[in-house]
Protein backbone atom coordinates (compact mmCIF):
# COMPACT_ATOMS: atom_id res chain seq x y z
CA UNK A 1 0.00 0.00 0.00
CA UNK A 2 1.92 3.36 -1.01
CA UNK A 3 1.11 6.70 0.83
CA UNK A 4 -1.56 7.72 -1.29
CA UNK A 5 -3.86 4.46 -0.44
CA UNK A 6 -2.95 5.07 2.85
CA UNK A 7 -4.10 8.06 3.14
CA UNK A 8 -6.93 7.33 0.91
CA UNK A 9 -8.13 4.89 3.94
CA UNK A 10 -7.64 6.94 6.72
CA UNK A 11 -9.83 9.94 4.90
CA UNK A 12 -12.52 7.37 4.46
CA UNK A 13 -12.45 5.87 7.81
CA UNK A 14 -12.42 9.61 9.35
CA UNK A 15 -15.36 9.98 7.02
CA UNK A 16 -17.38 6.99 7.83
CA UNK A 17 -17.10 7.85 11.54
CA UNK A 18 -18.33 11.09 11.05
CA UNK A 19 -21.57 9.94 8.82
CA UNK A 20 -22.06 6.82 12.02
CA UNK A 21 -21.84 9.90 14.37
CA UNK A 22 -24.47 12.10 12.67
CA UNK A 23 -24.36 15.66 14.15
CA UNK A 24 -23.53 15.58 17.52
CA UNK A 25 -21.96 18.06 20.20
CA UNK A 26 -19.78 17.34 22.87
CA UNK A 27 -17.84 14.87 21.06
CA UNK A 28 -14.12 14.01 19.47
CA UNK A 29 -12.56 12.01 16.95
CA UNK A 30 -8.85 10.77 17.31
CA UNK A 31 -6.77 7.79 15.42
CA UNK A 32 -7.84 5.15 18.13
CA UNK A 33 -11.87 5.64 17.07
CA UNK A 34 -10.51 4.41 13.99
CA UNK A 35 -9.68 0.98 14.11
CA UNK A 36 -6.97 1.10 12.18
CA UNK A 37 -3.24 -0.43 12.58
CA UNK A 38 -0.78 2.06 13.91
CA UNK A 39 1.39 2.03 11.18
CA UNK A 40 -1.30 4.34 9.74
CA UNK A 41 -1.63 6.95 12.65
CA UNK A 42 1.23 9.45 10.93
CA UNK A 43 -1.52 10.02 8.25
CA UNK A 44 -4.09 10.93 10.83
CA UNK A 45 -3.39 14.75 11.58
CA UNK A 46 -2.52 15.12 7.83
CA UNK A 47 -6.10 13.70 6.88
CA UNK A 48 -7.85 15.57 9.13
CA UNK A 49 -6.14 19.02 8.52
CA UNK A 50 -6.90 18.02 4.39
CA UNK A 51 -10.89 17.75 5.23
CA UNK A 52 -10.39 20.65 7.05
CA UNK A 53 -8.63 22.80 4.45
CA UNK A 54 -11.45 21.33 1.57
CA UNK A 55 -14.23 22.72 4.13
CA UNK A 56 -15.40 18.76 3.86
CA UNK A 57 -15.04 18.59 7.94
CA UNK A 58 -14.98 21.47 10.49
CA UNK A 59 -14.18 20.85 14.16
CA UNK A 60 -14.30 23.57 17.07
CA UNK A 61 -10.38 23.05 17.58
CA UNK A 62 -8.98 23.11 13.81
CA UNK A 63 -5.85 25.17 15.21
CA UNK A 64 -5.01 22.47 17.72
CA UNK A 65 -5.44 19.50 15.59
CA UNK A 66 -2.18 20.78 13.75
CA UNK A 67 -0.52 20.11 17.40
CA UNK A 68 -1.67 16.87 17.30
CA UNK A 69 -5.43 17.18 18.94
CA UNK A 70 -8.17 15.02 18.45
CA UNK A 71 -10.74 16.50 16.59
CA UNK A 72 -12.94 17.95 18.96
CA UNK A 73 -16.96 18.18 17.42
CA UNK A 74 -16.04 17.34 14.07
CA UNK A 75 -18.73 17.32 11.80
CA UNK A 76 -19.55 17.11 7.93
CA UNK A 77 -20.67 20.03 6.66
CA UNK A 78 -23.07 20.81 4.17
CA UNK A 79 -20.53 20.84 1.37
CA UNK A 80 -19.57 17.62 2.59
CA UNK A 81 -22.93 16.04 2.81
CA UNK A 82 -23.47 17.06 -0.89
CA UNK A 83 -20.05 15.81 -2.10
CA UNK A 84 -20.65 12.39 -0.65
CA UNK A 85 -24.61 12.06 -2.53
CA UNK A 86 -22.79 13.55 -6.05
CA UNK A 87 -21.98 10.32 -8.76
CA UNK A 88 -18.39 10.13 -9.97
CA UNK A 89 -17.47 7.25 -12.61
CA UNK A 90 -15.06 4.85 -12.24
CA UNK A 91 -13.84 1.59 -13.39
CA UNK A 92 -16.93 -0.43 -11.29
CA UNK A 93 -19.45 1.95 -13.05
CA UNK A 94 -20.67 5.23 -11.71
CA UNK A 95 -20.89 4.84 -7.55
CA UNK A 96 -21.88 7.70 -5.10
CA UNK A 97 -18.66 9.19 -3.27
CA UNK A 98 -20.43 8.37 0.12
CA UNK A 99 -20.43 4.14 -0.94
CA UNK A 100 -17.08 4.41 -2.36
CA UNK A 101 -15.73 5.87 1.21
CA UNK A 102 -17.31 3.13 2.81
CA UNK A 103 -15.69 0.92 0.62
CA UNK A 104 -12.66 1.92 1.13
CA UNK A 105 -12.70 2.40 4.83
CA UNK A 106 -14.20 -1.92 4.64
CA UNK A 107 -10.87 -2.49 2.88
CA UNK A 108 -13.21 -3.82 -0.18
CA UNK A 109 -12.08 -1.33 -2.49
CA UNK A 110 -9.17 1.44 -3.66
CA UNK A 111 -9.76 3.92 -5.79
CA UNK A 112 -5.78 5.86 -5.35
CA UNK A 113 -4.10 3.58 -7.43
CA UNK A 114 -5.81 4.76 -10.57
CA UNK A 115 -6.21 8.62 -9.85
CA UNK A 116 -10.46 8.00 -9.27
CA UNK A 117 -10.41 8.88 -5.32
CA UNK A 118 -7.65 11.91 -5.23
CA UNK A 119 -7.13 12.94 -8.52
CA UNK A 120 -10.63 12.71 -9.73
CA UNK A 121 -13.19 12.34 -7.14
CA UNK A 122 -11.70 14.20 -4.29
CA UNK A 123 -10.05 16.85 -6.69
CA UNK A 124 -13.23 16.51 -8.28
CA UNK A 125 -15.18 18.03 -5.31
CA UNK A 126 -13.31 21.71 -5.07
CA UNK A 127 -14.32 22.08 -9.04
CA UNK A 128 -17.88 21.14 -8.95
CA UNK A 129 -18.84 22.95 -6.08
CA UNK A 130 -17.02 25.91 -7.05
CA UNK A 131 -19.23 26.16 -9.93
Amino acid sequence: MDNLQKSELVISKILEALVESGLQYRTALQFKDLDLDAALEPFFEGCCLWLIDEEIVRCTNAHQVIQGAPMVNPVITSRGFALLGQAFACADGDIRVGQAVKEVAKGRASYAGIGDFFGGLLGGFTKSMGS
